[in-house]
């Protein structure tokens, strides 16, 4: 997948800066669906994106009929050089401010951006903005989801043309919503002299329904001015073939050549192998997707067994610290009691002592000439108890 960092744009509009598969450099939204092809692919209609790098040469004029955020304007600059012109068309002015910033972006100088819808007559017509995330799908014709409606210049591409002195065109590319029959039929001289060479038109009925016109039609048209449609994948699976019918088609463009070019249209084209790649870059990315979200479940279990182990160092230096306190304590009380030990063998030699006196002798001969006198619990013990206690104060 093809992302880019996001900056702030116009109109407080998230811009995503988009480096295409292509060499060149986007400014887009990603609200905006057609940007969020381009962000998933790193490229746009992949068949006629090849088909126009091979056609397209240095010093050749480019026509972008519908340039909305400036792809194909971009891409043709670039095939085109310093030397080449491109012109750029869209009713949307928002798209052409998009068109404008992208080619500044790359630093594309050579094309010449133009808000105006491109019709069968000069003038003004109205214009209907989508309401949706597609605002490539804006028209001339009334569409279901419509934001506004506003007047929009209306220019036959003969008139602008000769005006800027425009003698051919290598390639004009048309892409509006409904209006391609309009933009074809004011072509002029250009269509029926052949001064194109080539024209990459969408032939989609359900927006050429818009404006009461068909693919058929359209198709006849460029048929009956000598041109031969080139269709991509249908009879050749890898590229692009000349073809009798002209179907509604919503997937690809077809090409129309002109009936004086001595070149053969580029009959393979890489489309299918860079599909084929970008199907094989998805996958590993969804492999590298899978791994790194591995890597982050690894990591949230690493940073929970270290949590654990630093709440486990806690508990044991706790009990250290208990350990450390109760070992002070037995070693506390181990001194008292030898202390009291000690006092306890003091008090037995002194009592030893006391014992071996001749004063604590002489007391045991009197306590047992008295006990024989006066024994214990009799009158005469109680009477002596008394007299003793008087003479002594301890009463």
């Amino acid at each position: 997948m093809n992302t880019g960092r996001q900056i702030q744009g116009g109109m407080s509009t998230r811009l995503q800066l988009l480096h295409t598969e292509v060499g060149f450099d986007l400014l887009v939204d990603p609200g905006d669906y057609l940007s969020l092809l381009l962000i998933r692919d790193g490229i746009f209609e992949a068949p006629e994106t090849d088909l126009v790098t091979r056609i397209v040469r240095t010093g050749d004029t480019c026509i972008d009929a519908g340039c909305h955020l400036g792809y194909y304007s971009c891409l043709s600059a670039r095939l085109v050089g310093e030397e080449g012109r491109v012109y750029s068309f869209d009713a949307n002015p928002h798209a052409c401010d998009s068109t404008r910033r992208n080619l500044a972006l790359n630093g594309l100088y050579s094309t010449e951006v133009i808000q105006s819808a491109l019709a069968d007559r000069n003038g003004t017509t109205q214009f209907h903005i989508s309401a949706d995330d597609q605002t490539g799908l804006s028209s001339l014709g009334a569409i279901p989801l419509c934001k506004e409606t506003i007047p929009v210049p209306s220019l036959r591409l003969e008139t602008f043309l000769d005006s800027r002195h425009v003698g051919r065109a290598r390639l004009l590319k048309i892409d509006v919503e409904g209006a391609e029959e309009m933009v074809l039929r004011g072509l002029g001289h250009f269509l029926a002299d052949h001064a194109i060479d080539f024209i990459l038109v969408e032939c989609f009925d359900e927006r050429l329904r818009l404006l009461n016109t068909s693919a058929e039609s359209v198709a006849g048209i460029l048929k009956s001015a000598g041109y031969t449609p080139w269709e991509y994948a249908t009879q050749n699976s890898v590229g692009w073939s000349k073809v009798r019918e002209v179907r509604s088609r919503g997937d690809c463009n077809y090409l129309f050549a002109s009936p004086e070019l001595t070149e053969k249209v580029p009959s393979i084209s890489l489309s299918s192998a860079l599909g084929r790649a970008q199907g094989e870059r998805d996958r590993l990315q969804d492999q590298t997707d899978r791994l790194q979200d591995q890597m982050d479940d690894i990591q949230h279990q690493r940073d929970e067994l270290l949590s654990k182990n630093a709440s486990l160092r806690k508990d044991v230096q706790k009990l250290q610290d208990d350990a450390d306190w109760l070992l002070a304590s037995i070693r506390s009380h181990e001194e008292q009691l030898a202390e009291l030990i000690a006092a306890k063998q003091d008090i037995e030699t002194l009592w030893i002592q006391v014992q071996n006196s001749s004063s604590w002798r002489i007391l045991n001969k009197w306590r047992r000439v008295r006990n024989r006198l006066v024994p214990d619990d009799t009158w005469r013990r109680r009477l002596y108890d008394g007299i003793l206690g008087r003479v002594t104060g301890r009463e």
